[in-house]
Formats: structure tokens, sequence, C-alpha cells
């Protein structure tokens, strides 16, 4: 999540007034520096998240340092959009390229996230998310950081190379997490109500990419996406949980808080073993228990509005119709719902999280193997399925796994499954083309 200093000692990170400075609530830079040194000297690169679509409502100087910042065309969700097109724009797009190569060779960041990019409004011949993601590749050709987007489009051309396309490395693909959250939970409120949780939906997702690709949406009450067909698999970036699709809830629930813990494994498989690149999010390789709010930190009169309007945005869901029920959503400028958020660390060394981090570990150590292999899958209550050929190298209902084992039952070339669960078979013939690309 975002880094750039905000006022306050707590957010998310998304109300970035410093774009140049790591919050100096998380340390130093030298701070930064050391921890992306420990990652590297581990085989582990570190990709930020920023944000080019708005600055923070608190604290925003450079807003006052030229009047051509702002866009006097453009509007997003958090008020103007920063001034990509208009008259003053090539320095607005210079400072912004700058910031990024900022990160890249002040603190050797390998890549990078852009916040809502369809919230980046530019008509000029180039469009600056192509512009920043080519000054990024070029800033170390030996080893080119990469650019991943959050984008709800569905937009082939974005993750598609010069000069037909942007040429990203990757884009958040949100109609997976979707149609699994609502195959194993039932809800339909809000952008869910465009899916039905079928296992079709899932196939062509996971075949695909994403599903909207062209089609009519309710929720956006527009057509939706385009075709993802020739762009590599791993250019779409899935997941069961994100940082928004948890704590833009009320009340900040997991996935697995609203499901059962069979399920949950059972959804772990298809997330890691699903050719799109996985996005893990924190503690949900154990279950964690604690949720993930939204918190603030604003000076008084802004956060009475953030509480405020936090929780008038609930009003169109059945369950917060009532304003009394609305007034026991967690207050985002409380420090108590910034302490709910921690990872409980000690969790990882007793039941049932100790059995799901190793589940993880398993899953993601079979991936990196790079064979042929034949999952068998139930995300929602039992079902019976033929048995694939091939040894099991993998059952989620292994007693290493879970406490309660349920097993499901294999005869006569039928597998039957109690309750949700996986198998994993490795198959018998090689495999021509690698599982993680």
């Amino acid at each position: 999540m975002p880094i750039a200093d905000f006022p306050g000692d707590r957010n998310w990170g998304y109300d970035g007034a410093a774009l140049f400075a790591p919050a100096r609530c998380y340390g130093r830079p030298d701070d930064l520096r050391s921890l992306v040194d420990a990652a590297h000297r581990i085989g582990l690169s570190v990709v930020l998240d920023v944000v080019y679509n708005h600055f923070g409502p608190d604290g925003s100087y450079a807003i006052a340092f030229s009047p051509d910042i702002l866009s006097t065309r453009h509007m997003n969700p958090w008020g103007a959009g920063l001034n990509l097109d208009g008259p003053g724009s090539q320095l607005v797009r210079r400072m912004l390229i700058e910031n990024a190569l900022h990160w890249v060779h002040e603190y050797h960041i390998d890549g990078f996230r852009l916040d809502a990019t369809h919230a980046i409004a530019d008509d000029s011949p180039t469009h600056f998310v192509a512009e920043l993601t080519a000054a990024v590749h070029a800033a170390r050709p030996d080893a080119p950081p990469v650019v991943i987007a959050e984008d709800h489009g569905n937009l082939n051309y974005m993750i598609t190379d010069p000069p037909r396309g942007w040429g990203l490395d990757g884009v958040w693909a949100d109609d997976f997490h979707h149609v699994v959250h609502v195959m194993q939970t039932g809800e339909h409120d809000g952008y869910y109500r465009d899916y039905r949780g079928t296992a079709a939906e899932l196939a062509r997702t996971i075949e695909r990419g994403w599903l909207f690709s062209g089609e009519p949406s309710a929720f956006f009450n527009r057509s939706r996406g385009t075709d993802p067909t020739g762009i590599p698999l791993d250019r779409f970036v899935v997941s069961l949980q994100t940082h928004d699709q948890i704590g833009n809830r009320a009340c900040g629930e997991r996935l697995h808080h609203l499901t059962d813990l069979a399920s949950w494994r059972a959804a772990s498989v298809l997330l890691l073993l699903a050719p799109e690149t996985p996005l893990l999010f924190m503690g949900q390789e154990w279950a964690a228990s604690s949720p993930f709010l939204y918190f603030t930190d604003h000076h008084e009169q802004l956060g009475m509005r953030v509480t405020q309007g936090r929780r008038q945005e609930f009003s169109r869901f059945g369950a917060f119709a009532d304003p009394a029920t609305r007034d026991r959503i967690p207050d985002p400028q409380g420090a108590a719902a910034f302490d709910a958020s921690r990872l409980q660390w000690d969790e990882i060394d007793r039941e049932p999280h100790v059995g799901m981090l190793q589940l993880y570990r398993k899953l993601i150590a079979i991936r990196l193997r790079r064979e042929e292999l034949t999952a068998v899958i139930c995300l929602a209550g039992g079902a019976s399925f033929a048995a694939p050929d091939g040894t099991v190298i993998l059952d989620t209902e292994d007693p290493a796994f879970c406490s309660d084992p349920e097993p499901a039952i294999r005869e006569a070339g039928k597998i039957q499954f109690q309750r949700p669960g996986a198998l994993i078979f490795e198959s018998l013939v090689p495999c021509p083309v690698p599982l993680v690309p």
C-alpha cells in the first residue's frame, strides 16, 4: 500500500500529501532502504503502491505551488483530477514520472501498483499511464521494474505490448474475486449484483483472465470490458482478498470470516493453481482472525466528515438501512479501528491457523514445481466428480491442514466430497507449458 507521507499517524496511504517522502510514522528513509535491501537478500522483490489519480484532502502542499496541478476539465470520486492533458500538464506529468523514478533509483523499488487508473483522466495522444510505464521500464533496462494497474475497466490494450497497447506488465482482474465471493457467500449487494457465482462464470474467468469482455453491467449501467484473447494469463492478477475488498466492507470481514475454513482451503487451492498471477493479502495465508478496517487520523473537522461519509455510504445496503445500525459501523477515526486491523502474529503457532499456513506453504511449493497437475475442487456444499488419473499429492482434508478432517470418499472412479475441499493429482503426462509462466 502507498507510503507517501500524510498528515496524522495512521492511514491506508491513499491520502498522500508529500509524494516523495516515505511516511515518517513508518520510519526514516534509510529504514525503507534497509527493508528493500533485506528483501532482496532473500530473493524477494518489492512492489510499491503509488497514487497518481488524486492528492489527499489535507496537507497536499504541491497544489499551492502551481495552479496547473489540478485539472479544470476532469473530476473523479476524490474531486478534481490531476492535470495531465491541459495547459501546463507536461510539468505535472514529468513530476509524477519523476516520483516513480525516485522510488526506483533512491530505494531500489522493483515495481509499482498504480492505484485506480480508471480514475486517471487523460485525453492526450499518449496516455499518462503508457508514458509512465515506458519511463519506468527504461529506468533499469537490465531488470525493468514491473508496472501493474488497478483498473476495473477490463481493457485489453493496457496489458498489450506497444505500439498497439500501453505495455503494462499486469492488471488487477477483480472478476475472479467477485465470482468466488458470490459463489461462497451468496452476497449480491453493490458490484456483486453483476455475478451469479456459477461454475460456468468461474471457468470462463480463469480461461480468459476476466469475465466481462463487453457485456452489459448492471452495476456500472453500461457495457464493460474488452476481449482478452491472446493476452498471457500471467498478466492478470487475481485474488481472494485485497485491502479494498475487505476494508470497504462496513466491518472489515475477510472472506474466510464469511465462510467456513473448508471452503477457504478449497478457494485457496484454486487461487494458487490458477494460471493467472495470484495476489495474497497479509494474513490470509493463516486465516488471520483480525479484520481489516478502514482507518484514518485526520484533523477533527475533516475526520467528522469522513466518519459521516463512511456511514452514509452503507445506507444503500439492506443490512444498514437503519441509522442506528449504521452508527455501530466502526469509526475510521478511532484508534480502535487501526488497532483491530493489526495482525496477531502469535496465531500462527496454534490451530486452525498453523494448519492453514502449512497448506499455503505446500501450495506455493507445488506451484513452483511447474509440472502438469489436475485439481478437483469443490468450492461450496458437497459434490461428486470423476476421479482423474494420477497420484494425489495434496488433500485439503489432510490432518496436517485441518483439525477436523472429513476426507472425500474415493471409490469406483468417483470422488465424493462431504464438504468443500480439493484434491491435487500429479499427472502421468509431462506438461508442455509451465504452470507459472
